[in-house]
């Protein structure tokens, strides 16, 4: 008789060596001071419940340091036990990498740090990377009047935000919200604390605007803030008689004439949006204008004397922190500390620096009112496609030397996103991501010489690293790579798309 005990003590062995190294992980961040939950603390579930909870990881342990001095602390305890760290900031990633992106890493939970102070010579910000963009608007704007551009979803963190991207109905007008900082303060893959400028720390300043999950922890932004707008306008417009597909690339084929030359107060988004299967997809255009409505009306003729004569339009004055209350559909902007969103559901974004095609555009609508796009979609589903370029557009006005960001040429970016449940109870449907990759490839395929990107805070795992890596940065990622094995050679700042995952790291 033959036996094989040898995989079961291994495994054993194995698991009971994790089990150590997660108790000495424990007791280095108590005996460090640095407040943490554990698997067996009370409220490690709840803490860790992903935004999307199709992507559920489960760290060996949660930080949740109040100063820079506890993140160092905990960087060091990880590095000590060989843990790889993620910084968890208002917990939207699309796939969770907040919590690591796998099982087993150290989360930094930066929910404690919720500075906002305001230089009132300089307009200078100091923000807590634990603030989400609700509260940070409603306490720049009680501080003098100040704004930044930023996403409509009060709810975000500014940590990820502003370190991949950061785009809304301003930024056109202001740029990216990665292009107002002006310093950060960082605890490195080392430990150390460093304070990251232009001047004294040229290369990762560069890099963490862009790639920042890549390469610190930031516990502090400061950030240049401009007085809000005290004047502007909402619109939105639909389009009862465009029923056929020629008729809607009509709508759209104007409208991307507009953008090109579009003043940088316009904020557009065209969105196509369904609320159950079988549901015909509403179609509108909508979108903001910085300006008196006087302006908007001379601005917003010439388009609209391209679209149909029974266009109905619904147009608004709004203050600034009016118009973003209207864009959370009346909801207040103010975030509790215990925020709980959450949906199952999953996101692919395109990311063009040349107009779409009509034949793209053809596909594209054609897929979407097609009997084979209702059988495939999940529960809900929508594509928005925001305008982030044109010839006025103030992303653009940026180099590829000035940050680590890519895609500064992007004319439009397509978010396309199915959602299957909001309670966790329905899992997410294998169909649902055909019925997304379909999306993208009906937009994309019509224009095979097109080099399309992707936006970094909408991340889509289903990406290989490399293919991430290309998308994510294009021309920047050798220089990203480069940089990340100075400052984190280990790659203790880790999750599956991370600059230096795959291939090619050490080549």
């Amino acid at each position: 008789m033959q036996f094989f005990p040898l995989p079961g003590l291994c495994a054993l062995s194995a698991a009971a060596s994790q089990h150590e190294r997660f108790l000495a992980l424990s007791d280095c961040l108590a005996s460090n001071s640095v407040p943490a939950l554990t698997v067996t603390s009370a409220n490690y579930s709840s803490a860790i419940e992903p935004f999307n909870l199709r992507t559920p990881w489960y760290p060996s342990a949660l930080a949740i340091p109040a100063n820079a001095k506890q993140v160092s602390a905990a960087v060091k305890c990880a590095t000590k036990y060989d843990l790889k760290v993620a910084a968890l900031s208002g917990g939207h990633s699309y796939a969770a990498y907040g919590l690591g992106g796998a099982n087993g890493s150290l989360v930094v939970d930066m929910k404690q740090f919720t500075k906002l102070e305001v230089d009132d010579a300089s307009g200078i910000a100091k923000i807590g990377p634990g603030m989400r963009l609700g509260n940070i608007a409603l306490g720049l704007y009680a501080k003098g009047e100040r704004a930044l551009p930023h996403g409509l979803c009060p709810g975000v963190g500014i940590g990820g935000h502003a370190l991949h991207g950061g785009f809304g109905f301003a930024s056109r007008m202001w740029g990216l919200t990665l292009d107002t900082i002006v310093s950060m303060e960082v605890v490195l893959a080392n430990g150390s604390i460093t304070e990251v400028t232009k001047s004294s720390n040229p290369d990762l300043f560069w890099a963490l605007r862009g790639a920042g999950d890549s390469f610190g922890i930031v516990t502090e932004f400061r950030m240049q803030t401009v007085p809000a707008p005290s004047n502007g306008v909402l619109w939105n417009y639909t389009f009862p008689s465009a029923t056929s597909i020629v008729s809607k690339i009509a709508i759209l084929t104007a409208a991307q004439n507009f953008a090109l030359t579009a003043p940088p107060e316009i904020g557009l988004r065209i969105l196509f949006v369904i609320s159950s299967v079988g549901l015909t997809a509403d179609f509108q255009i909508y979108g903001s204008y910085w300006g008196s409505r006087d302006d908007f009306d001379s601005v917003i003729a010439p388009l609209l004397q391209e679209w149909p004569e029974d266009t109905v339009g619904v147009v608004a004055n709004r203050d600034w922190l009016d118009a973003l209350i209207s864009f959370n559909n009346g909801g207040s902007l103010e975030e509790p500390a215990d925020y709980n969103q959450h949906a199952v559901f999953y996101a692919k974004s395109i990311m063009t620096p040349d107009p779409i095609t009509n034949a793209s555009w053809s596909s594209f609508i054609s897929y979407l009112y097609s009997p084979q796009a209702t059988s495939e979609a999940p529960v809900e589903w929508l594509a928005e496609i925001d305008l982030y370029g044109g010839r006025h557009s103030k992303i653009a006005s940026f180099s590829t030397e000035d940050a680590a960001y890519a895609a500064r040429d992007t004319l439009w970016t397509f978010q396309l996103y199915s959602v299957s449940d909001l309670t966790g109870s329905v899992p997410y449907p294998k169909h649902g991501f055909a019925f997304v990759d379909k999306m993208s490839e009906s937009i994309t395929a019509p224009m095979p010489d097109t080099r399309f990107m992707a936006y970094p805070n909408y991340v889509d795992d289903a990406y290989t690293p490399e293919e991430a890596h290309r998308r994510y940065f294009g021309k920047q990622y050798q220089r990203l790579k480069e940089i990340k094995r100075k400052v984190d050679p280990k790659m203790r700042f880790w999750n599956p798309q991370a600059v230096g995952v795959g291939e090619g790291f050490w080549g």
